[in-house]
């Protein structure tokens, strides 16, 4: 509904000087106006404005009377076409108002207060209800000196106790909207000077502070609106009594001040102390106190050179947080974005959810870990959407000269990558994470440790994880919620490095070497970025729902559950997660194991893929609204970039295209593939299950018996949704083949299926997503004849299978290049030895002073055996039953 606004003023129609004519009236208005277009509201709060403008009428809300805030609210709101303040409560807007009516209107009070000893009153004569029914948008403030004494001291007209005897007579609702506008997200320190008495308290500026604000963050200032308070909704808790009345009014004025509290919270966070600050608390608490003292006894030391160890202990982790250099970073992001990508997208209704969550709440941020930028990407766009940067565990190893100094001042706190060995440490660390929770700061890690080297989640490190429990149990604060996040990619910068990785190559350590080389990924662009939130979880409330008392668990049943709510996160991340056209072009390219595939298929077996997650409400990005033009654009990127190739007579339009991939390229493209390979995974199992029947007919409980095993052979692969039983994950598998015409039911008991001609097809393609995991495990049982000559370590055993990988692709014993893979032979070695295939002993290696693990022959030939038969029969070659 649009806002009805007064024209042209005039003393006769407006005799109480509190209106202004549509917009404020002054000489550098058109400048002031280009100056704010930036300042941007929330797509969600500017929808709620204009539902509520349509349902009622808006009066909003500032915390402190301000001449400055006023102009800016109408201009911005005015420019945004939303209901803009057009009249006020007890402030006179005489430098506002037009020229000649503020002269005139000055002169009249002056004749008003000379003949009655007072100005015209708004509230006695009806201006004011005049001005609602003409269905006019308000403002008041709910703090100030001036209202505070006319309200308590001589208990006079209150803008809120007004409105309310408004609302008793009219039947639309008025609807009180709180508002929250900052010129700088600075949460600054605790300092008072002489300065003060010019220009006021931060809390509380004064003009001269307000202008300087102003003038300096005009640019990036927050603007946001909170939860409007419904007065008709409230009308009948009022009581009649003057007495209860003023306290119910107080308390509701409360509220709204508390709003307003909670939003400037989430914006600009809790006052930083400073690094020496932090150490010195950390330093002075007694449990660490305690350890110190332990450590000089037991080692014959001075207590002050633990003390020392101490603080040295904490110049390595420490942040040291600088809100400008924060400032500075968002204009080298932007900048560097605007070169890398196309574009980043955000779920805005689930950053919503993340907004409101840290209103109240300290939260703890766990992204997936996929890139180096991805920490970057998220402090970005928290702080572009008015949320301040969290506190970032990053890797000891990104410490290095010069970007260590730079991303310690961005909130960066550095972590060892195992406190194998160094308690005190691991004890001085713990203290520190959760130190930075008691004083109410969110903290970001990621859960993975690592950056993910396959596409797929990594499974949980439990470590900082245990650390922010302990801090809700030991009383370092009362809650924390977590906010698992989803950042995908079209295309990564470290694809040739991760290429490297996973074919057997060292990791080469971070250093200045590689921060210089890093400007050729300016010259490259890699799509987009997709960032998701999932629901946030309270820690309290999972403890509730789960019904564990922490103080009770012993450590076996504390274990397990850091590990539920860890794998639960990383489930959480998985879900809010989408197909990126990359992610479901490669899954579809990698069906097959030949090095090329015709256009024809191609596109049949991308759009099974497609249609299938489309049964199942999976989210595609966005760009993937034009289906037929995205994948031929992502071919085309694809082919670009040499991951894949074309064949093509150019002369002959009768001649099919085939797409070409090298076995050098297609674990690239496994990249792209696991990125959405979860989604896959329970139609991948079932199929596999399908077509390891003797015949075209299967039931439900041959099924679930394979999809069984298959989830416990690969639990170091992928995690699951332990809320989803396997009945339920393969009956929705079952009934979206059914609906799509791929099998049919032919009985009721077992729950009998047949499958359809084009059932096959599509079942071949679903399989073909585990095909290379199912090569890659054989491979390394295969392996084994070699510890019964000898023990290997785990670098020279994956070494060693490696080589014998690339022989075995050579002689066609397996079809897949990605099989040869050094994570999915690491993941397989641990399910073996969990399983007895194989053991572990410590002991000596030429040329290794310090003793190691060393995987041994556990002489268990039958299991060797068991799992070789299972892979030959989901994969449906009898070569690979070992003897």
């Amino acid at each position: 509904m649009k806002t009805k606004r007064p024209v042209g003023l005039t003393v006769k129609q407006d005799p109480y000087g509190f209106s202004v004519d549509k917009r404020p009236s002054f000489l550098l208005r058109s400048w002031f106006e280009k100056m704010i277009t930036k300042t941007s509201m929330p797509d969600d709060q500017q929808h709620q404005l204009e539902e509520l403008s349509k349902k009622g009428h808006i009066v909003y809300a500032f915390e402190y009377r301000s001449h400055l805030d006023f102009v800016y609210l109408n201009l911005r709101l005015y420019q945004l076409g939303l209901p803009a303040p057009s009249f006020l409560f007890d402030m006179h807007p005489y430098l506002w108002q037009p020229r000649w009516y503020a002269c005139k209107i000055l002169a009249y009070h002056l004749y008003h207060f000379m003949r009655n000893r007072k100005r015209p009153d708004p509230y006695t004569d009806g201006h004011y209800r005049k001005k609602i029914e003409d269905q006019e948008t308000g403002l008041f403030f709910l703090l100030g000196e001036k209202g505070y004494y006319r309200r308590t001291v001589l208990v006079g007209h209150d803008p809120l106790e007004h409105l309310i005897e408004i609302q008793k007579s009219h039947a639309r609702p008025i609807f009180i909207v709180p508002l929250v506008l900052l010129y700088t997200r600075d949460p600054g320190r605790k300092r008072r000077g002489f300065g003060e008495i010019f220009f006021g308290q931060k809390e509380q500026p004064g003009p001269l502070r307000k202008c300087f604000s102003f003038l300096r963050g005009y640019s990036s200032a927050a603007f946001e609106a909170g939860e409007a308070l419904n007065l008709q909704e409230v009308l009948g808790e009022i009581s009649e009594k003057p007495h209860e009345r003023r306290k119910q009014i107080f308390q509701l004025r409360r509220e709204l001040i508390d709003s307003i509290a909670v939003i400037k919270r989430a914006i600009v966070g809790p006052r930083p102390k400073t690094k020496l600050e932090l150490k010195e608390i950390i330093l002075h608490h007694p449990r660490l106190e305690a350890q110190m003292q332990r450590r000089a006894k037991s080692s014959q030391q001075e207590i002050w050179k633990i003390r020392k160890e101490a603080d040295q202990y904490l110049d390595e982790i420490a942040a040291n947080y600088n809100y400008t250099l924060i400032q500075i970073a968002e204009k080298f992001l932007t900048w560097m974005w605007n070169n890398l990508f196309d574009g980043i997208d955000v779920d805005v209704e689930s950053l919503q959810r993340v907004k409101r969550a840290a209103r109240h709440n300290t939260l703890v941020y766990i992204p997936c870990h996929k890139s180096h930028i991805d920490y970057l990407i998220l402090s970005y766009i928290l702080f572009r959407n008015n949320l301040y940067s969290p506190f970032v565990a990053a890797g000891k190893n990104l410490s290095f000269w010069p970007l260590g100094p730079i991303f310690r001042r961005g909130g960066a706190f550095f972590i060892r990558r195992s406190f194998k060995g160094i308690k005190f440490y691991a004890e001085v660390f713990s203290l520190y994470v959760k130190t930075l929770v008691q004083l109410g700061h969110n903290v970001e890690f990621f859960i993975e440790g690592g950056r993910s080297r396959t596409g797929k989640m990594v499974l949980p490190k439990l470590g900082l994880m245990a650390i922010l429990i302990q801090a809700v149990e030991e009383g370092f604060c009362d809650d924390l919620v977590f906010v698992p996040t989803s950042i995908c990619y079209d295309r990564i910068p470290e694809e040739e490095s991760y290429l490297k990785e996973v074919s057997g190559g060292a990791k080469v350590d971070e250093n200045i070497g590689q921060l210089v080389r890093a400007r050729r990924f300016l010259k490259k662009r890699y799509g987009r970025v997709y960032v998701q939130f999932a629901e946030p979880i309270s820690l309290q409330r999972y403890l509730e729902r789960v019904q564990l008392k922490m103080g009770k668990l012993r450590p076996k049943e504390r274990h397990a559950m850091y590990r539920d709510f860890s794998y639960r996160i990383i489930n959480s991340i998985n879900q809010a997660s989408l197909v990126t056209p990359h992610a479901l072009v490669a899954t579809a390219l990698l069906s097959t194991p030949r090095h090329g595939i015709s256009l024809a298929e191609f596109k049949e077996t991308c759009k099974v893929f497609y249609d299938y997650l489309g049964v199942h409400q999976i989210r595609f990005s966005n760009t993937l609204s034009n289906y037929a033009v995205v994948v031929a654009e992502t071919l085309a990127d694809l082919e670009r970039s040499k991951i894949i190739g074309k064949l093509k007579d150019a002369d002959d339009d009768l001649e099919e295209e085939v797409y070409t991939m090298e076995d050098s390229k297609r674990l690239t493209l496994e990249y792209y593939k696991n990125n959405a390979i979860h989604f896959f995974l329970p139609a991948a199992y079932v199929s596999t299950s399908i077509l390891a029947q003797q015949t075209f007919q299967f039931s439900l409980s041959q099924i679930l018996e394979d999809v069984a095993f298959m989830k416990n052979f690969f639990k170091f692969e992928f995690v699951y949704d332990s809320e989803i039983s396997d009945q339920s994950l393969v009956e929705g598998v079952l009934d979206a083949f059914e609906e799509m015409g791929w099998l049919h039911p032919i009985g009721q008991e077992d729950h009998p299926y047949l499958l359809t001609h084009k059932g096959m097809r599509v079942a071949h393609s679903f399989s073909s997503v585990l095909r290379n995991y199912f090569e890659g495990y054989w491979l390394v049982l295969r392996a084994f004849k070699y510890l019964q000559k000898k023990s290997y370590s785990d670098k020279d055993f994956i070494k060693k299978v490696l080589g014998s990988g690339q022989k075995a692709l050579k002689l066609q014993l397996i079809e897949r290049p990605e099989s040869v893979s050094k994570i999915i032979f690491a993941n397989a070695l641990k399910y073996y030895l969990e399983k007895g295939v194989i053991d572990k002993k410590i002991g000596g290696t030429k040329g290794k002073e310090k003793d190691q693990d060393l995987y041994v022959d556990a002489g268990n030939r039958l299991l060797i055996q068991h799992y070789s038969k299972q892979i030959s029969r989901f994969l449906r070659s009898p070569h690979f039953s070992l003897q």
